[in-house]
């Protein structure tokens, strides 16, 4: 799938469990943003791809390590492990971000909220640039919608999902990382979900109805059925009753 759908799908599965997790209005909105920037996030395993083009030579570096770590393409950032990871490090960012120090009940600059940071502007960014929007300026964009989600201590909120209490960037990481991968089990290439153990590719779809990446069916089904879904999904969480 091109990166447009894996940020919208992304997006869209925040928004629609958005009622459930009880999240509104900022808090919503950091949700939807962080989740379509974490349905690129397994792209990461390719130098050309949306996100791996969000912060220029670095970013792309990153990738090709990425990619010479887990095997290539689609392979172990498109997995049950890769979700794993991912979201393990939003974890880590998230929890030494908490452990800065805040004075009167304000949050102040500290080194502690640096890994969160990057991760942060990474996810907007890269859902800014998949969404086209902000055009060359997005990834600015992208950097400040940061500062200000670390400083307001947005992503540090727990929401419940069962017996646990889950951070929103960790959440929204594992969320859109798994819609991704969902995305990708319409197509043709499937995913071998349970790499390294084994590389079998699974799909979704039975090979007749198998989607080709930016061909008609994507272009003219699937981007205006996750658009319209996303837009009613947030019609929906901001307390419009469908």
């Amino acid at each position: 799938m091109l990166g447009r759908d894996h940020a919208l799908s992304g997006a869209f599965a925040f928004a629609a469990l958005g009622p459930t997790l009880h999240v509104t209005g900022t808090h919503l909105a950091a949700g939807v943003l962080l989740t379509a920037g974490a349905g690129v996030l397994p792209d990461i395993d390719h130098p050309d791809s949306t996100i791996a083009r969000s912060f220029g030579f670095l970013t792309e570096g990153f990738a090709r390590l990425v990619a010479l770590i887990s095997g290539g393409h689609r392979h172990g950032t498109h997995s049950l492990v890769g979700i794993g990871v991912f979201a393990t490090g939003a974890l880590a960012a998230g929890s030494y971000q908490l452990s800065g120090t805040r004075v009167g009940g304000h949050a102040a600059f500290s080194w502690h909220m640096v890994p969160a940071g990057l991760y942060l502007a990474l996810l907007f960014s890269a859902a800014l640039r998949a969404l086209q929007i902000g055009g060359h300026h997005g990834d600015l964009l992208g950097i400040g919608g940061a500062v200000i989600t670390c400083y307001s201590g947005w992503d540090l909120l727990r929401l419940s999902v069962g017996h646990w209490h889950i951070p929103l960037l960790t959440l929204a990481t594992a969320l859109g990382c798994a819609a991704h991968i969902a995305g990708d089990e319409l197509t043709h290439g499937g995913c071998p979900i349970f790499w390294p153990f084994s590389k079998h590719e699974f799909h979704l779809m039975p090979r007749p109805l198998q989607l080709t990446t930016a061909k008609l069916s994507e272009t003219w089904i699937v981007f205006p059925l996750l658009t319209g879904g996303l837009v009613l999904a947030v019609w929906h969480a901001t307390g419009h009753p469908l």
